[in-house]
């Protein structure tokens, strides 16, 4: 066939006058369908019932352009499109598209996006909707969730980013009510929960939450469940042994169902990695030490894992944006140089990839530096001519622009700094202080005094923790509440490092002189408050050193798997529901 023919398109009930030749440039379908023996070779009108007449309209004026701006489009128009070019096979359209929908990537829209991606087969797209979601539980709102099944699926996956069960209960709880699905619906969220991580004081305040199905089945369990967890763990073996109780105190209906949904409960198996910055020890000239992020866990030990800066860059620091993306800032080139790094350049762990945000921040170096929200916090440390500085900047990380705040009440090198509860606190020399915006005005307040110059400060449940270089020694304090910090316990080692993971703090300690370099990781419980912290892990003449004015952090390294294969007896729950209710 003449490829300068044109071919009569019917999609729908419309009709596309279209050259072969275009249609062959871009698309392999036609390609294919024109050059090999296929019947439609020889045709002059092709009916196509796959896609939709409007993605082929857009299609044609793409071919025709060759560009294509996709961000008029709204979501529902561009997952049409992107089964469209799957389907004709035009690669460089599918990229685009793809392109378009991680870029856009938000808490309203990564659940279509998600369905969007499985549809067209974008498998690594699909992969980071479900872990953009998954991550960002701590922000979700139930209304980004269209369907019960979609619900069961994010609340009983294992990797969702819950700091406790309680928050993910009374997530489904408020997603229940608003579509007023019944007190069937409460077994559901129940069987999405794992009964480890649960409290009595958690399902006491089950209990109180859903009184107003006192006499459903759920209510009951809940009831059963708050007894039995009042005098020790939920187990399965317990709950065979307590039998004749459940069965007195409440019914055997009651106890059928407790038995299974304890025995089926999932486990979260979301974890945190610890990141931290290091010194090779061995190398002695500054402008030749490599500076390095290594991970860490028990049985490994440390790790080394990610070059983030040139050699010579000299004070530099990192800070964790989200779950997954590592935030480099600040630095100068060479000690007294007055060449700064002042651009951000961020680390996405899922991703493998690094980002220049191509920005001229104020000059600076050994600031202290948190994320909260979107907004990178950058405070206090050195600038040109090497100036103590007090000034602070408040960076948007997804607009890429910087304002100035309120000046810190103390010009300070290297202090530490964290958000706790919405809250951004920094270290002056005898101080912490906490930021107010209140729009019109700003300002730094103070939140408690202290007679330490703290190096290290993280927030851990209702306190934030600090440490102090060269001492041994753990402090804490409760902002509102405690005056001035308190002394807990003391790490076998002064503390290099701290960051928060699971259930614990986790300090990096190492010897300060001596004759050989002892590298520590000790952990501390709040549940454990009047004990001494544990060495988890030590090793004597390290070749390393840990960074100590970097900062350290965490990250989800690994990205968590889309599949989340449910358990029969939430599968048996979810046949009461369509699949779109």
């Amino acid at each position: 066939m003449d490829r300068t023919q044109e071919v009569i398109l019917k999609i729908e009930n419309q009709v596309f006058k279209v050259e072969i030749r275009l249609l062959c440039e871009h698309s392999d379908y036609f390609t294919a369908m024109f050059s090999g023996n296929y019947v439609e070779k020889e045709l002059h009108e092709i009916s196509i019932d796959v896609i939709d007449a409007n993605s082929m309209n857009i299609i044609l004026q793409y071919m025709q352009l060759g560009l294509i701006d996709l961000s008029k489009y709204p979501l529902s128009t561009i997952g049409d499109l992107a089964i469209a070019a799957n389907f004709l096979q035009i690669t460089e359209l599918m990229k685009q598209i793809e392109y378009c929908l991680d870029l856009q990537l938000s808490l309203s829209n990564w659940m279509e996006t998600m369905v969007i991606a499985e549809n067209t087969s974008y498998k690594k797209l699909e992969q980071l909707c479900a872990a953009f979601g998954l991550l960002s539980f701590k922000s979700m709102k139930p209304e980004y969730i269209p369907s019960i099944h979609k619900l069961c699926w994010y609340l009983s996956h294992p990797y969702l980013d819950a700091s406790n069960e309680l928050d993910v209960f009374k997530f489904g709880f408020q997603w229940i009510s608003r579509a007023e699905t019944g007190a069937d619906a409460l077994l559901i969220i129940l069987g999405s929960l794992d009964f480890s991580r649960i409290t009595s004081e958690d399902f006491n305040e089950i209990k109180q939450l859903i009184m107003i199905y006192q006499n459903s089945l759920a209510f009951k369990v809940v009831d059963c469940l708050f007894e039995i967890s009042s005098n020790g763990e939920i187990s399965e073996q317990v709950i065979s042994e307590r039998r004749r109780d459940v069965c007195k105190n409440f019914t055997e209906r009651v106890y059928n169902e407790l038995l299974v949904l304890v025995k089926e409960s999932l486990i979260r198996k979301l974890r945190y990695t610890p990141t931290i910055p290091v010194w090779l020890v061995k190398d002695s000239k500054l402008e030749a030490v490599p500076h390095s992020m290594y991970t860490f866990n028990v049985e490994k030990g440390f790790e080394k894992w990610l070059e983030v800066a040139d050699k010579n860059l000299w004070g530099w620091s990192v800070t964790s944006w989200g779950a997954n993306k590592l935030v480099v800032v600040c630095g100068e080139h060479g000690r007294g140089t007055g060449m700064f790094m002042r651009d951000v350049k961020v680390y996405d762990t899922f991703r493998n990839e690094w980002t220049d945000h191509g920005v001229q921040l104020p000059q600076r170096r050994h600031a202290g530096v948190t994320v909260f929200g979107d907004t990178l916090y950058l405070i206090g440390g050195v600038g040109g001519f090497r100036v103590v500085l007090d000034t602070a900047v408040a960076y948007d990380l997804k607009q890429r622009s910087f304002r100035k705040i309120a000046k810190l009440p103390d010009t300070i090198q290297n202090p530490a700094v964290c958000t706790h509860k919405n809250k951004v606190y920094a270290t002056g020399h005898k101080n912490i202080y906490r930021y107010e915006d209140f729009g019109a005005h700003d300002l730094w307040r103070t939140a408690v005094s202290t007679d330490i110059r703290v190096n290290c400060m993280v927030s851990y449940k209702k306190y934030i923790y600090c440490t102090q270089s060269y001492f041994r020694l753990l402090y804490r304090f409760q902002p509102d509440v405690d005056e001035k910090l308190v002394l807990i316990t003391s790490y076998s080692n002064p503390t290099a490092g701290i960051c928060t993971l699971d259930d614990c703090l986790m300090a990096f300690t190492s010897t300060v002189g001596g004759p050989s370099e002892i590298l520590s990781v000790e952990v501390f419980k709040e549940k454990l408050a009047n004990q001494n912290p544990q060495v988890v892990w030590t090793e004597t003449n390290a070749n390393i050193r840990v960074n100590e004015v970097a900062g350290t952090t965490k990250l989800v390294i690994h990205v968590p798997p889309v599949k989340n294969e449910l358990s029969a007896y939430l599968k048996r729950y979810l046949t009461r529901y369509t699949e779109f209710s």
